[in-house]
């Protein structure tokens, strides 16, 4: 008999609801007398046709909207705190035809130039009608940032805002110009929405709810901080002034004819995947003042990796399976997301948002040990949420602010069984393998975790353009932090002995409060940020120019002296406060306009963002008498302990580009970057008082970029359009993990540490994005889209190199290529537009090679297997050897249809 020992856990609520303080601070925020990137600005200079002469006092606004100027005695207008879209532009002076301009776009963050040549009225109620081009060249875009429009998405093969911003220049693998991953901001509506847990995303925003998508990758204006390499800023649609809907499925099935990697995807049925999305915005009947937009989406995929039940959890013996070999998805996951916004204009210049997000996943990762075993993996729940409240209130036609309230949640779990006492359980040692290269015969994952952050933000951004040359914008944000966390894994313990088998008897039993491989902690870390920013229009030349400044408080003990982490009391011992963190970040772009078809841009930016809070807090305890303390694996350098006193990561990044349009509807880019990258976080060994050792987190680490990206678009015209950027980069650094210095101490014997700088394990040298749009919009497109990388680094092993000294990614993977497609047909019936469409991911189903062995350099060859011995299992060394994990996804097809008014 098996008996569980119990673990206790402070349960945290799983959802909060925003506090009487923060509603209470909207509705003030109501009655007080959009922020720079949600926004963007019209301007322009209106002329009389015939004499050319400047025309003071015509009015200009925008068609449907509650915008407008007037021109001053240069002829000058402009309208500031324009949502990103398409709009209709008129001008109005007596004596003069009524001129339209039509397919006006307008950009976050940037001028849209609009000029007007107004006509003489021959016949009362003429009206001049005008098509706006969008301009090939920005002429005030001072670092490297692309607009992607609503239409753009729905034209690309791509099924996330993820894949957009992957088809960027500059970005790899999730790396933004050779960053480490979470060195990126994302916001919504202007609202910081990363989890500063790990910062990365907290929640999904589907593609159907997004107005505008813009990337930043080069240096950003001071506005946006706690970002060292980009910034993803998503505008998300308000409510229409008609009513608007769409409802859209599709089924899916990937198709492989690679059976010997991929099982169970030599059929083609449309069972793997179904999705159900349906949208809707248009006034709320009898509040003609409110708007409201509403999108829902439910996902259920079985994913492309598989694996057979030959053994159950219960089983132990490799030669004796007793599962029923059934097939099963190794990497299922279920999604369901809602978004809602709703707009209500109090006044014309006053105007009130409420938005909610919310994301529901549940999911399994796949473990290629399991793979005969896929029943012992854990399961993984994710639930996001995010409320806030946005006021916007335009005081003139020159000056308007924005001030946002916020909440975000976001809960993670993860676990085999719901509670920690089933009896299903096994031991970690059960079912574990018995020879090299040899799958599990049983047994189950043994962790379990549950961590939540809650972010409660304040945001106030103040936007005048105090002459005609200088639009000032100054901010600031206070935000404060509640993160829990708690793990745990069980080990085993032999607590008696069957005389009949001769055999111990095992039993699990998780690690007591405070004890090592359990860890629990709350902390409410807070942060505040200001900046000011003056963005200069001249003829000449345009200047971004901005100052911020940050503050983090980790609030939260350290210890008092680092080789006594267990308060030893024959050493001095206890806490001290861990420091508060001021940082100062000049930002600087200047764009000099060389004609009226050519721009070249120049910028520099110093930029800092504090670690992810896991490696501040990781490993805490928190005792009954207050101390804060970490528990140490004695038996062997196994324990990394977080650092609430570290410092600021920092990048100093230079940019320089050109921009020149070569053509009508034909543009090309030149850019340029460097990236110096300092105090990145990595590990150190301490040695403590009674001769353990364990690894902290310090700012140790560092590194430098350096590339060169050429662009080329042609805009959508006669049937089609391109755009193709092609990226050489060198990224260097000493480490690609914050924990390589710890990995290389545990190593027997242990490795030196890198002496020089050495290739990033993200390392792409050459990156060639290219999307292809054709067709007719409204009745039929066709989108291609091409992703070809050359090789990243990699390891090779010392056996095989033929030198005693190996250098870290010494060697170089093979080259990856992916082909996605996407045909749609729309008709109109009954006012209804119908769409069906076929999508097909990786088109040619190429088997990219993204992970390989050491020794091959191949990820279907290990030449180490000439070592395995003899195979204790079911398995043969091929079947062991070919990972699924290693190569790209199989090609998916998918075939749907939509519905929209």
């Amino acid at each position: 008999m098996k008996v569980v020992k119990s673990i206790s856990q402070t349960k945290r609520p799983r959802l909060a609801s925003i506090s009487c303080i923060w509603i209470l601070a909207a509705m003030l925020a109501v009655f007080m007398p959009l922020f720079a990137g949600t926004t963007g600005k019209i301007a322009g200079v209106i002329k009389d046709s015939q004499s050319g002469e400047a025309l003071p006092g015509v009015n200009v606004f925008i068609e449907n909207e509650l915008m407008g100027s007037a021109t001053d005695g240069d002829g000058y207008y402009y309208v500031l705190n324009v949502p990103p879209g398409t709009y209709t532009v008129i001008a109005q002076l007596i004596g003069y035809k009524e001129t339209r301009i039509t397919n006006v776009k307008v950009n976050v963050d940037l001028t849209t130039q609009i000029n007007f040549d107004l006509q003489t009225e021959a016949v009362e109620g003429d009206e001049v009608v005008v098509v706006a081009d969008r301009p090939l060249i920005q002429k005030d875009l001072t670092s490297s940032s692309v607009q992607i429009t609503a239409d753009e998405i729905e034209a690309l093969p791509v099924d996330n805002f993820g894949e957009v911003v992957a088809l960027q220049a500059g970005v790899v693998a999730g790396h933004f110009r050779g960053g480490r991953t979470g060195e990126v901001s994302y916001m919504v509506d202007g609202i910081p929405v990363n989890d500063p847990f790990n910062n990365s995303i907290a929640i999904e925003v589907e593609n159907s709810s997004i107005q505008q998508l813009e990337v930043i990758s080069g240096t950003f204006n001071a506005e946006y901080g706690q970002a060292m390499s980009g910034i993803v800023n998503i505008v998300t649609k308000e409510g229409s002034n008609k009513y608007e809907g769409q409802v859209s499925a599709y089924a899916s099935s990937f198709y492989s004819t690679h059976e010997d990697v991929f099982l169970n995807l030599n059929e083609f049925d449309l069972d793997g995947a179904q999705n159900f999305q349906g949208s809707l915005s248009g006034p709320i009947p009898f509040l003609k003042k409110v708007r409201f937009f509403a999108t829902a989406r439910a996902l259920q995929d079985d994913g492309f990796l598989y694996g057979a039940r030959a053994y159950k959890t219960s089983d132990n013996e490799p030669l004796f399976p007793s599962g029923d070999s059934s097939i099963v998805s190794m990497n299922p996951s279920e999604e369901l997301s809602l978004h809602t916004k709703l707009t209500y204009y109090l006044t014309p210049a006053l105007k009130l948002n409420y938005g909610f997000l919310w994301n529901d996943n549940e999911n399994r990762y796949y473990d290629h040990a399991f793979r005969l075993a896929p029943d012992g993996l854990m399961n993984h729940f994710r639930n996001n949420w995010n409320h806030n409240i946005v006021v916007n209130h335009g005081l003139s036609n020159s000056t308007f602010y924005t001030m946002r309230f916020a909440r975000n949640f976001s809960d993670y779990e993860g676990y085999l069984y719901e509670d920690p006492l089933d009896e299903r359980y096994e031991i970690p040692e059960w079912g574990q393998p018995q020879s090299n290269y040899t799958f599990r015969s049983g047994g189950n994952q043994t962790w379990r975790y549950n961590r939540n952050t809650t972010t409660s933000l304040a945001k106030f951004d103040l936007s005048s353009q105090v002459s005609k040359e200088h639009k000032i914008g100054i901010g600031f944000l206070y935000r404060t932090h509640d993160v829990y966390s708690f793990g745990t894994g069980f080990f085993s313990e032999v607590v008696g002995f069957n005389a009949a088998t001769l055999e111990d008897i095992y039993d699990i039993r998780y690690p007591a409060e405070f004890a090592p491989g359990r860890e629990e902690y709350d902390r409410s870390p807070r942060e505040f940020s200001a900046y000011l920013q003056d963005k200069m229009e001249y003829d000449d030349f345009i200047i971004n120019a901005g100052l911020r400044l940050d503050y983090f408080d980790p609030n939260s003990d350290i210890l008092s002296d680092n080789r006594n982490p267990e308060f030893n009391e024959l050493f001095p011992a206890g806490n001290v406060a861990a420091s508060t963190k001021l940082q100062l970040s000049p930002r600087l772009g200047v764009a000099f306009p060389i004609s009226t078809k050519g721009v070249i841009h120049v910028s520099y930016g110093h930029f800092f963002q504090i670690p992810n809070f896991e490696l501040l807090y990781q490993g805490i305890n928190d005792f009954p008498d207050g101390s804060t303390r970490f528990a140490i694996e004695k038996t062997s350098l196994n324990t990394i302990i977080g650092n609430p006193d570290i410092d600021a990561q920092r990048t100093v990044t230079y940019e320089m580009g050109l921009k020149q349009e070569m053509a009508t509807n034909l543009g090309l880019e030149f850019t340029a970057y460097y990236r110096d990258i300092r105090n990145l976080v990595g590990t150190e060994i301490i040695e403590t008082y009674d001769q353990n050792k364990y690894a902290r987190y310090i700012n140790v680490d560092y590194g430098n970029v350096l590339g060169i990206i050429l662009s080329m678009e042609k805009r959508f015209a006669d049937y089609w359009g391109m755009r193709v950027d092609y990226t050489y980069q060198i990224a260097k650094g000493n480490a690609s993990d914050p924990r390589s210095a710890f990995f290389d101490n545990q190593a027997n014997p242990p490795r030196e540490p890198e002496k020089q700088l050495s290739r990033l394990d993200w390392d792409q040298r050459s990156t060639l994005n290219v999307s292809l749009n054709t067709g007719k919009p409204g009745n039929w497109t066709i989108g291609f889209v091409s992703k070809i990388g050359s090789g990243s680094p990699y390891t090779s092993d010392v056996r095989f190199t033929g030198v005693n000294v190996n250098f870290q990614n010494n060697r170089v993977k093979p080259t990856s290529v992916l082909f996605d497609a996407r045909a749609e047909k729309t008709l109109t019936i009954a006012g209804t537009k119908v769409s069906t469409f076929l999508w097909v991911q990786n088109l040619f189903d190429r088997l990219n090679e993204w992970g390989v062995y050491g020794s091959s350099g191949r990820a279907n060859n290990d030449l180490n297997t000439q070592f395995a011995g003899d195979i204790i299992g079911i398995n043969t060394i091929d079947e062991y050897v070919t990972n699924p994990t290693f190569y790209s996804p199989p090609r998916q097809i998918r075939l749907g249809m939509s519905f929209g008014f």
